[in-house]
């Protein structure tokens, strides 16, 4: 009876590490979410060229992430252009996952792209450039948004990088993410320690940088865009509202 017990007792806790070892990024453990707005400044070439805000807010049994850019100052005269992203998702068992992605221009209140995921059929149904196209799904999509979901989530698992699914420009490719340690970021003159993340996107020359707040893992500090022969792109904070 007892090497019956110890049996399964090593059954069970061999099949909890290998759901844990085999589980995608994000969906083992659970991730607290707190609602908050943060601005930014976003610098080109080092030139203040724009404010942006970032949002992650609940709305009834969905969460939503929302990004908006505006020019400031000069760069008002050569752009009326605002960029406007949201990402909805919902919480499900140990996770979460995607339901919407809408990209438009908030200057002329107009749908540039969307992506609605419906995980029941294992389809996600793409508008991009007047051209509608079904996908087929995987378990663990991202964007730019709900990328932040899976850093803190490889905080939590202590993972040091993963490869994933990807939207971008009404596709999934793949994506990779790794944790670089941790750095001081200045943050409205002082020194903040930061968790860095960098990704890499397949079909983009680009890499993202990702400063999150060491105590506040789904609030990014800093981001930087770099691509090779540009100036780099990077976002600052400039201050943050929680619980609304």
């Amino acid at each position: 009876m007892n090497k019956l017990c110890s049996k399964n007792r090593f059954s069970t806790t061999l099949s909890l590490l290998l759901l844990l070892a085999f589980s995608p990024p994000g969906l083992a453990l659970e991730i607290p979410l707190q609602p908050f707005n943060a601005s930014y400044n976003l610098y080109k070439g080092g030139m203040n060229i724009a404010i942006a805000e970032l949002r992650l807010e609940r709305s009834g049994e969905q969460w939503r992430w929302s990004s908006l850019t505006k020019a400031r100052g000069i760069y008002k005269w050569f752009t009326s252009k605002q960029p406007y992203t949201e990402t909805s998702f919902s919480r499900i068992e140990n996770g979460f996952r995607l339901s919407e992605i809408l990209i438009a221009d908030r200057s002329k209140k107009k749908s540039l792209e969307s992506a609605r995921f419906d995980w029941v059929k294992g389809e996600l149904e793409v508008m991009r450039k007047g051209k509608r196209r079904q996908l087929q799904l995987a378990e663990g999509v991202y964007d730019y948004q709900s990328i932040h979901l899976l850093a803190a989530a490889m905080g939590q698992q202590q993972l040091k990088a993963t490869t994933i699914d990807f939207y971008r420009k009404g596709k999934l490719v793949k994506s990779r993410l790794v944790f670089s340690g941790q750095q001081a970021v200045e943050v409205n003159g002082k020194s903040v320690q930061a968790n860095v993340y960098e990704q890499v996107v397949a079909r983009s020359n680009s890499k993202i940088k990702y400063y999150y707040d060491v105590d506040n893992p789904l609030l990014p500090l800093r981001i930087e865009r770099l691509e090779s022969g540009e100036s780099p792109a990077v976002l600052t904070l400039r201050q943050v509202e929680w619980d609304l």
